[in-house]
């Protein structure tokens, strides 16, 4: 008899930062962690996970199919096979369920470790003139650009570090997977504490810092051909669903595992795609993937550097580790998202231009105040360096920039929102979306 039946799946940039009216300087670029509280609520805010489809389950077979006794299939000789039992399917990661933290264990494990960046779609170039220093910008870019480490065991288990400042969650901050489960932990760093993060809450996790579930489908899913990179065979697949579709190119290697199917779930995730995909396969593992969203905008993952390993540390692949405490609220975060020191970004000019008296009676007498008068997290780029992100209905004071013209543009990290590239005199004020104050609406860019 054939059994088959659906899975039920309940399913923070230079220098001084502060909010306005408070000033102080920041020493370190990476200042001790600590947990804030989630900003609001989502429109998609749960603790538990939605429902990973929409489809039915098929109906059981009950029938006994020709030929087979019994429902049981027979060898040339008319015994019976009985078919030894799969592996249970993945369990649920619950939001509000703290996990049994796993046993440590000396053993080495054999996979992959990858590097991994995130590349910012239309991020401005700095104005052109002799006082621009682009040595300077370089340099803050190589600090600020969006990276992952990423280690497969075989075995089935991922540990993605983040080796940032200028991500979401803070430096050294992980996500944790395993094969048997559908969801993530988000780890703080040096392990102190977690949170379980449900199938569907990743992309609120890297978009919004909230751990809120947002609903998953089947989607379609598009064969685009094969391909080579990093020295490995590749096939290419195109997912789509309602939130906007994802380019992947996935690289055949036996030594990722099991492991390689998770890195897969994690992207496939973050367009709104069932983890439970069939793209997502041992023996395969995503070299990059390209997301465009349904309401324009987009950001491109790619693996830059896969290095095979036979010593990856069992304990650095617990889920959870022993000795961390589960935490049912917020997620870790360096105090006012400082990803630049005040240094770092001066070192964007060699001199001040030049400029008119400034007549805007809001602007600071140094630096600028960035606004966000949107519901959610924004990053600010100053010549396409990402500065500092501010979160939604709040502002900031950064000094810093010497006085001249620089590239401003407001956006989201994963790029559904990208606002225009504005010229901006420093010292300034700019405000993302639109603020009523005493009946003035302030909708600057």
């Amino acid at each position: 008899m054939n059994l088959r039946q659906g899975l039920p799946l309940a399913v923070s940039f230079g220098f001084v930062l502060a909010p306005l009216g408070l000033a102080c300087e920041t020493k370190n670029a990476n200042p001790p962690v600590e947990t804030t509280a989630e900003a609001g609520a989502s429109p998609n805010a749960s603790i538990l996970p939605a429902p990973l489809t929409t489809e039915a389950p098929e109906p059981l077979d009950a029938g006994i199919p020709d030929g087979e006794p019994y429902g049981l299939m027979a060898d040339p000789q008319g015994r019976l096979i009985v078919p030894e039992a799969g592996a249970p399917p993945p369990e649920v990661l619950r939001g509000d369920q703290a996990m049994a933290a796993e046993t440590p264990a000396s053993k080495e494990l054999a996979g992959v470790s990858l590097d991994a960046i995130f590349r910012l779609r239309n991020a401005p170039p700095p104005p052109k003139g002799p006082e621009v220093s682009q040595d300077g910008i370089k340099a803050a870019l190589a600090l600020t650009a969006p990276k992952w480490k990423i280690d497969i065991a075989e075995t089935g288990r991922m540990r993605i570090e983040f080796v940032s400042r200028a991500m979401p969650l803070p430096m050294h901050a992980e996500l944790r997977g395993r094969a048997d489960r559908y969801g993530h932990v988000v780890l703080w760093p040096n392990a102190s504490d977690y949170r379980v993060a449900p199938p569907g809450a990743l992309r609120t996790v890297l978009g919004e810092r909230r751990v809120d579930v947002t609903p998953l489908s089947q989607g379609t899913v598009r064969p685009q051909g094969e391909g080579k990179r990093l020295g490995l065979p590749t096939r290419k697949v195109e997912l789509t669903s309602s939130l906007g579709t994802a380019k992947l190119e996935l690289g055949k290697s036996a030594e990722v595992g099991e492991g390689g199917a998770l890195l897969c779930r994690a992207l496939v995730e973050i367009i709104g795609i069932d983890p439970r995909t069939p793209t997502c396969i041992a023996g395969e593992v995503p070299l990059s993937a390209s997301y465009n969203w349904q309401g324009g905008g987009g950001i491109d993952f790619e693996i830059t550097q896969i290095t095979r390993r036979t010593d990856l540390a069992t304990n650095d692949m617990l889920v959870p580790p022993p000795g961390a405490n589960h935490q049912q609220s917020g997620l870790p975060m360096s105090p006012g998202g400082v990803f630049l020191t005040r240094e770092e970004v001066a070192a964007f000019r060699s001199a001040p231009l030049q400029l008119p008296p400034n007549t805007d009676t809001n602007a600071p007498g140094e630096g600028f105040i960035a606004v966000n008068a949107t519901d959610m997290l924004a990053y600010v780029l100053v010549d396409g360096v990402p500065v500092l992100f501010v979160p939604p209905n709040e502002q900031r004071y950064v000094i810093g920039t010497t006085r001249g013209r620089y590239s401003i543009q407001w956006r989201t990290f994963l790029g559904d929102r990208i606002g225009p590239v504005t010229t901006t005199e420093m010292p300034a004020r700019f405000t993302w979306g639109e603020v009523v104050d005493a009946g003035v609406a302030d909708g600057g860019g």
